[in-house]
């Protein structure tokens, strides 16, 4: 083997080691995280949490010195070293020792990501960091050197009543003594005294020592059983995943050929023994192959406690800042969403969080005037819907003031005065959503310069799920997003307008209903129906794609939504709902509508409709409503 194989050979090796590195520590971190919790609330046996702190700081320093990444070792050196410190010397845990620990702790996941995104730790600055938990431990060096000075100087009281104590039972011995023989010896009542206190204090150590023995009996049985978990699983590439699952999709397409094909068989060779048998075996092969794609996306699926749990120190960091008090309360958090959306929802749930403190949670002297606990709560809750997740972030705080919403946006020039007039409470407060705006004066460090709502929309939108807000001034705020459990293969809804197929995503469908064209109404111009209260937009599907329309009486109408957004899509049937797998076709999604397209069960090419880009078409004047009817 040449050098130049050795060297790839080595690189890849590397690669996996950091692969595993990256994984193992982020499965760390919300296992500090949690300690760190328990300590701050004093919920557990405090003297345990903080060997299992240093364990793992070690076991963080031990794998990052192998790899060479010499700035997470030497944040995890002076942490280990603040908690030997701590655990050595028997110090209480101050609101400034928590506090550097939890920014060690941030710092971690900082490097972290950096070195999962690039491969390295960067150019992270760590010293910050370094410096405070330095300092900590020369304030407790300083005090203890300070405290065995004073007690060498200065015996304390006891010490001095025992030394008196036994000069007297010194002297009184000695007076006592006959001087032409020597009396037994005997213990005086302050040796008495002395030895119980001694075989008190042994007793008591050997009492600890066994303890600290039967713990550390569990301790390894409980680490042979993870070893025994470790055996039981495997850490896979997502791209072979991934490759499985493209190959399943193909074969959801031909399950679908022969469930189409064999009743026609059947019909045509109705009494033939081969045929019906084969129909069987069509009939196993459907089951198989729907429990394979269940297996496969069960694969691609992790639960939501691997973002859930990176959200407690955030959170407290956050509130920090704002000097405000905040607990969060995560349910569902083993609610398992495909990985991509996991990977993808992350960053606007952190979004929904910095939103709460900032704007939502008033600050304690606030909540307590008005009759509230001094603590805010936000509530990150998951669950399912059908085959949708549904993720709820909910505050207990001010709530959404939608008549604050409507004057900033007429100030700022997103919407006119009469615009203003005419919406709706809930179109007002679906105005936070829109590039730029926000309700602060002055920004922030955390929010107020316009961004956040707008992107938590956008990977909304780029998941095909939707959003909605529920409010109440001096209440709080709910915010809730419905996604799909997976993506790659969908189902849909199979519809007909003027002859042609088509798919619509069942994932954004709310509602379907017959509907006559007299029912109809008209807003400046645009068709509108009455839904819920709500006027909302209508067109016909086959207009939007440019097929014209048969000039029905009667239509079937299909509420759809993405993130805030809602419309009425008109078809002339709805015909059945399908699994299919779609595949994206360039040069045409934007200019028409269509999100892709696949093959139906019987063979036929079909469209997929992109509901978002027929809303955004309405909403920017793209399409002629008035014509689409």
């Amino acid at each position: 083997m040449g050098d130049e194989e050795k060297l790839e050979g080595w690189e890849e090796s590397l690669k996996e080691y950091i692969s595993q590195y990256i994984a193992e520590t982020n499965d760390r971190i919300p296992e500090i995280e949690r300690k760190l919790f328990a300590i701050e609330k004093k919920e557990g046996d405090e003297t345990e949490l903080v060997k299992e702190l240093f364990r793992d700081w070690h076991t963080v320093k031990g794998a990052a010195g192998f790899l060479g990444l010499n700035k997470t070792v030497e944040l995890s050196h002076k942490t280990e070293n603040l908690i030997a410190k701590i655990r050595d010397e028997k110090i209480p845990f101050t609101e400034d020792i928590i506090n550097v620990l939890f920014d060690a702790l941030e710092k971690l996941k900082v490097l972290t990501d950096n070195i999962a995104l690039t491969g390295e730790e960067g150019d992270i600055d760590i010293e910050p960091e370094v410096i405070k938990i330095q300092k900590i431990i020369e304030k407790i060096q300083g005090e203890i050197i300070t405290d065995f000075e004073e007690k060498k100087e200065k015996p304390s009281e006891q010490i001095q009543k025992e030394v008196e104590l036994g000069k007297e039972e010194e002297k009184k011995l000695t007076s006592e003594e006959p001087q032409t023989q020597k009396a037994p010896q005997t213990k005086t009542k302050h040796e008495e005294t002395k030895e119980g206190i001694m075989r008190e204090e042994l007793l008591q150590r050997k009492k600890e020592e066994k303890e600290d023995s039967r713990k550390e009996e569990e301790k390894i049985e409980e680490e042979k059983k993870k070893r025994k978990f470790a055996y039981e699983t495997i850490r896979i590439s997502t791209k072979k995943i991934d490759e499985v699952m493209a190959l399943s999709e193909e074969l959801i397409l031909e399950r679908n050929f022969l469930l189409n094909l064999f009743p026609k068989i059947e019909e045509k060779y109705p009494k033939d023994e081969d045929v019906s048998r084969a129909s069987e075996v069509v009939a196993n092969i459907d089951k198989i192959i729907s429990m394979l794609r269940f297996s496969i996306m069960k694969m691609r699926m992790i639960p939501l406690k691997t973002i859930f749990s990176k959200f407690p120190g955030t959170v407290r960091n956050i509130a920090r800042q704002f000097g405000k008090k905040v607990e969060l309360i995560t349910e569902g958090e083993d609610t398992e969403v495909d990985r991509n959306i996991v990977d993808e929802i992350e960053e606007p749930i952190i979004h929904l969080i910095r939103n709460s403190i900032d704007h939502g949670i008033e600050k304690p002297e606030e909540r307590i005037a008005l009759g509230k606990p001094p603590e805010g709560k936000i509530v990150l809750r998951a669950y399912y819907e059908g085959e949708n997740v549904v993720i709820e972030v909910e505050d207990d705080g001010k709530g959404i003031d939608p008549e604050i919403i409507r004057r900033k946006a007429v100030e700022k020039g997103f919407i006119t005065e009469e615009q203003a007039n005419s919406m709706t409470e809930k179109d007002i407060i679906n105005l936070i959503f829109i590039p730029g705006f926000s309700s602060k004066d002055v920004a922030t460090e955390v929010s107020g310069r316009g961004v956040g709502m707008d992107v938590v929309k956008s990977k909304i939108v780029q998941l095909k799920g939707t959003l909605d807000i529920e409010t109440e001034v001096g209440t709080g705020t709910k915010i809730t997003m419905k996604l799909p459990l997976t993506i790659g293969i969908m189902n849909t809804l199979k519809v007909s307008c003027n002859g042609t197929h088509f798919f619509i995503p069942l994932s954004s469908v709310i509602e379907i209903s017959r509907i006559s064209k007299s029912d109809l109404r008209f807003a400046s111009g645009q068709p509108v129906i009455n839904w819920r209260d709500a006027m909302l937009p209508a067109v016909y599907l086959g207009k939007v794609l440019g097929i014209g329309s048969n000039n029905s009486d009667m239509y079937h109408i299909i509420i759809v939504g993405v993130a805030e957004k809602k419309i009425g899509i008109l078809v002339d049937s709805v015909i059945s709902s399908e699994e299919v797998s779609v595949k994206t076709i360039s040069g045409i999604k934007k200019a028409t509508g269509i999100a892709g397209a696949t093959i139906s069960a019987d063979g036929e090419p079909i469209l997929v409709v992109d509901v978002y880009s027929i809303l955004k078409f309405l909403e920017e004047g793209g399409i002629d409503s008035r014509r689409l009817i």
